[in-house]
């Protein structure tokens, strides 16, 4: 009699471990396909954007162009967020306000000569993309 209890609490066990893992495979499939994804063109638009304010950033020499620069600045900031912000990203882990923020800051210190709106383009680009989704795992793994 206790072996036939037995089975049946392996076999309640074994059914499950079969539910949990199937369950966990729809949701990371579910979450795969919910991220934001960003198109060739879409990417080609703010990249471009982010190359010409990045380039309009040695302006900052001069007196007028410092000014023009942080003016440029702050627009190209409320773009990169509202892009963003209408991707509908609602995971925190995966909001990049804060890289954002980050980018701004560098932008506007001394140091503003980096390419930094570039880099934030980039970084969103590889970030959205499933391969470069596998390779930052990796790396965060390692």
């Amino acid at each position: 009699m206790e072996t036939t209890t037995d089975k049946k609490r392996l076999e309640t066990a074994t059914l499950n471990k079969d539910r949990n893992e199937l369950q966990n495979t729809r949701h990371s499939r579910q979450a795969e396909e919910s991220k934001p994804k960003m198109g060739i063109g879409e990417f080609m638009i703010f990249f471009l954007l982010a190359i010409t304010a990045d380039l309009l950033g040695g302006l900052d020499i001069t007196g007028f162009g410092a000014i023009l620069v942080r003016i440029i600045d702050i627009f190209v900031v409320l773009t990169l967020w509202l892009w963003r912000a209408l991707k509908g990203n609602k995971n925190i882990t995966n909001n990049y306000i804060y890289q954002l923020l980050g980018t701004f800051l560098l932008e506007v210190s001394p140091f503003g000569i980096i390419p930094t709106w570039t880099t934030f383009v980039l970084y969103i680009y590889i970030k959205d993309r499933k391969t470069g989704r596998q390779f930052l795992a990796k790396k965060s793994k390692e």
